[in-house]
């Protein structure tokens, strides 16, 4: 009789991460070649049961998806965010018994050596410019876009309500007597059906954050040009703004961060010149990475259920590949948490001495 350490030494893998890959082990990282290889031994050799090899089919028979993802393997191990979205993807691909075929990183263009024209459907995820989109779609129409929803009469999109979160956090920090508030965040790409990108005409205004912060801090007569700080989304650059605006003097009593990450580095560079937080100045964030409760201070931050955005989209996938047409949008709230990093304004507290 084929026992485990059989298929063990066919695929020529331990024991452990046989029976751990059988058994749809969600925790365990393994790359998908050695999955099927496992696969492919255990039915080579008899091992499972009828009900089993239907369960566990080789990946051949399974549909097969593609993975596209806007970013580098390091950035993404810097920001939680993305490895959750990871995460919950190849979690919901297990239990629906779709195998990820192929997978490209910090994708430049769609024009690539890697062809998507075989694939049963495909996974994107981040910000993409419009014109990619077209190139992606020319290879495959069954496509589902995670943080970012380009094309919304064409395409499933999962999301997060970034939009609300803002107005919530600028809310929070308007309720504490903050008026000069400042903005440190990357490039956000609008996909608009006009030029003009007018709130009716913006397909993903919902993950925006500067668009908001504008908005309301313009709508109190609060707008300065002057306090926004656009970059990229690493820490070294939420580091590197937050010492330009320090650099510019007359800093702004609070900051919106548009990340975990960006406001991880700014907090650093305001440690480094002596500004307390939330003392002189207070930071929001987004994303609640795990390392913003242990912060010092510990950082208020509106939560991203990344995971969640990742099985959502494999969801959505898993029905267009099985037949539904009409396109799909699915919009995840944020939950803001409170914490330490904000405080009364500086400015309040001086008024209320005099």
């Amino acid at each position: 009789m084929t026992s485990l350490k059989d298929v063990a030494k066919e695929a020529n893998v331990s024991i452990a991460t046989v029976s751990r890959v059988l058994r749809e082990d969600i925790t365990l990282s393994v790359a998908e070649t050695t999955k099927n290889r496992i696969y492919e031994s255990a039915e080579k050799l008899n091992y499972m049961t009828l009900s089993h090899k239907k369960k566990f089919s080789s990946p051949h028979s399974r549909e097969s998806i593609g993975l596209l993802i806007f970013c580098s393997k390091d950035y993404e191990y810097e920001d939680e965010y993305f490895i959750k979205i990871r995460r919950g993807i190849e979690a919901e691909c297990s239990r629906l018994q779709l195998n990820i075929s192929t997978v490209i990183r910090k994708v430049e263009s769609a024009d690539q050596e890697t062809s998507l024209n075989d694939l049963s459907g495909v996974i994107v995820v981040g910000n993409i410019a419009p014109e990619t989109v077209q190139q992606i779609y020319s290879q495959c129409d069954r496509v589902v876009f995670i943080d970012d929803s380009p094309g919304i009469e064409v395409f499933d999109s999962v999301t997060s309500d970034l939009y609300g979160a803002t107005s919530r956090l600028l809310e929070h920090l308007l309720s504490l007597g903050h008026k000069n508030i400042g903005y440190i965040g990357g490039q956000e790409i609008i996909h608009s059906s006009n030029k003009e990108t007018d709130l009716d005409s913006i397909d993903n205004l919902e993950k925006l954050r500067y668009f908001p912060y504008k908005k309301i801090m313009k709508s109190k007569g609060y707008y300065e040009e002057k306090n926004v700080f656009i970059g990229d989304w690493s820490t070294d650059e939420g580091y590197r703004l937050m010492m330009e605006a320090i650099s510019r003097g007359q800093l702004p009593t609070a900051f919106v961060a548009a990340s975990d990450p960006l406001a991880i580095g700014a907090l650093r560079a305001l440690h480094e010149m002596g500004v307390h937080v939330p003392e002189d100045v207070s930071i929001v964030s987004y994303n609640d990475i795990e390392l913003a409760s242990y912060l010092t201070p510990p950082l208020t931050t509106a939560r991203v259920y990344s995971e969640q955005m990742g099985k959502s989209a494999v969801k959505l996938l898993n029905e267009r590949i099985n037949g539904r047409k009409v396109p799909t949008k699915i919009i995840h709230p944020c939950h803001i948490q409170f914490r330490d990093s904000t405080a009364v304004s500086r400015n309040d507290r001086c008024a209320a001495t005099v």
